[in-house]
């Protein structure tokens, strides 16, 4: 026997039941609006859910910005403006090194440095902002999925003389004539081939302002043209090999170091580590998750008005599921006053009588929210294969309309929509139950 659970709750729970089933025609309102609003509530947070995911994916795999970042202390809001003073010298990316060395969670790792300048097709000048990368760190941190990230050309990688991947906006704003349409796997990665890109001329000039405040240029290839995403990005960003950038800017510095990390999960611990060790060495390093950096700072935004109206839908839903019980169950409640009486006279008590309604709650939202999730897999499910897109603002491309399976949210959004129904029926069933018995017996309809 369960404590507290005796065979007077059983019977109570029994009697609920059999209510709920022989009375399913008179709640049925309410149990489609529960249903509804569970169903709205779990496909808003699977659409969330898949949101963030998409973010994630195009942030630490195809943005290869990796998990965590480490760069110096301070460089997360003053590089831009003082690139090399918040740089990471020689001696500093070899303590990154020793901090990284033999860390079983480490995936891979990348150094980074971020590159400003003007470029010009000898006609045309336009200002870049970029960054230096090792391409074949940068291959793992993408993955297989994205390693292929150019919808013209070729990627660095499988470029036979590696120079420059341009973002689209900047390369036809240098004359270079390709097909704009990005054509993509069904997983949203690009298509592993490759796609004719013409620019004038072989190389493009790029003049830079060294660390040591000299003016450089160098002539670079184009190799590829990518979708950064953002339409801001596609106008004015470039990649280029780390040892070509260096070479540009005639330094040995880098801007930062990207970790990938094999499970996300360890994040929070790793970082805890790295910040920890780095201060027992004395070191002026900083780690910090990628999505806590300002590189992520749009993605963070968008997503935390996202979870704003998450909680203001769910709060609707929840009033609205809380006032179409109280409201059957009163209904319900006035039709039954007769049924209390003769429950009452067989020697139920008046808290018997509160059980057994507020049960009815229960049950009445528990197995509403059960259609619920019937409702929502087979929504998601069939949404999500038909393969349909939305414009996001800022973004060049648009976006797969995408539903996560968020069991999490199932059982949260359960649990909570059962507790309402069960206290609003508690709630409304309380002024029956002190009826006097006799008159709860002559009490007509």
């Amino acid at each position: 026997m369960i404590p507290g659970f005796d065979s007077r709750r059983l019977l109570l729970a029994r009697l609920a039941f059999r209510n709920i089933r022989l009375n399913w025609r008179h709640s049925l309102a309410t149990m489609l609006a529960i249903m509804g609003g569970f169903a709205a509530v779990s496909l808003f947070d699977g659409f969330l859910l898949a949101l963030h995911e998409y973010n994630e994916e195009h942030y630490v795999n195809k943005g290869m910005v990796g998990h965590v970042i480490i760069e110096r202390e301070g460089a997360a809001e003053h590089i831009l403006e003082d690139l090399w003073g918040y740089s990471l010298s020689k001696e500093d990316q070899s303590s990154v090194v020793a901090l990284l060395d033999g860390d079983q969670r480490v995936e891979a790792s990348m150094r980074y440095l971020l590159l400003t300048g003007l470029i010009s097709n000898g006609k045309t000048n336009s200002l870049f902002i970029g960054s230096g990368l090792e391409e074949e760190n940068g291959v793992k941190i993408r993955g297989e999925g994205w390693a292929w990230n150019t919808i013209a050309g070729l990627p660095l990688y499988r470029s036979p003389n590696p120079g420059l991947i341009m973002g689209s906006g900047l390369a036809q704003r240098l004359g270079c004539t390709f097909d704009p349409k990005v054509i993509q796997n069904k997983n949203g990665t690009y298509l592993a081939e490759e796609r004719k890109l013409d620019c004038p001329g072989k190389n493009f000039q790029l003049s830079v302002t060294t660390e040591h405040s000299q003016v450089n240029a160098a002539d670079l290839p184009v190799s590829g043209v990518t979708d950064f995403q953002l339409r801001e990005f596609n106008d004015k960003v470039l990649v280029m090999p780390l040892e070509h950038a260096q070479r540009l800017f005639d330094t040995d510095r880098i801007s930062r170091y990207v970790v990938l990390l094999k499970n996300p999960n360890m994040i929070p611990a790793f970082v805890r580590d790295i910040r920890a060790r780095a201060k027992e060495r004395n070191l002026p390093l900083e780690a910090i998750p990628w999505i806590e950096h300002p590189v992520a700072s749009m993605a963070k935004g968008g997503l935390e008005v996202m979870d704003v109206f998450r909680g203001l839908f769910l709060s609707v839903v929840a009033v609205i599921a809380a006032m179409s019980v109280a409201n059957s169950m009163m209904k319900s409640i006035n039709e039954r006053i007769r049924e209390i009486g003769t429950f009452r006279s067989f020697g139920f008590r008046r808290r018997d009588i509160i059980w057994l309604f507020s049960l009815e709650g229960l049950f009445l939202g528990f197995f509403s929210c059960l259609g619920g999730i019937a409702v929502t897999s087979l929504l998601a499910f069939v949404i999500s294969n038909l393969g349909l897109t939305f414009n996001a603002g800022v973004l060049s491309t648009p976006m797969p309309l995408n539903f996560s399976m968020a069991f999490l949210t199932w059982v949260t959004t359960l649990a909570t929509l059962s507790l309402i129904t069960f206290l609003a029926s508690w709630l409304v069933s309380r002024k029956a139950a002190q009826m006097v018995v006799a008159d709860a017996l002559r009490y007509i309809a």
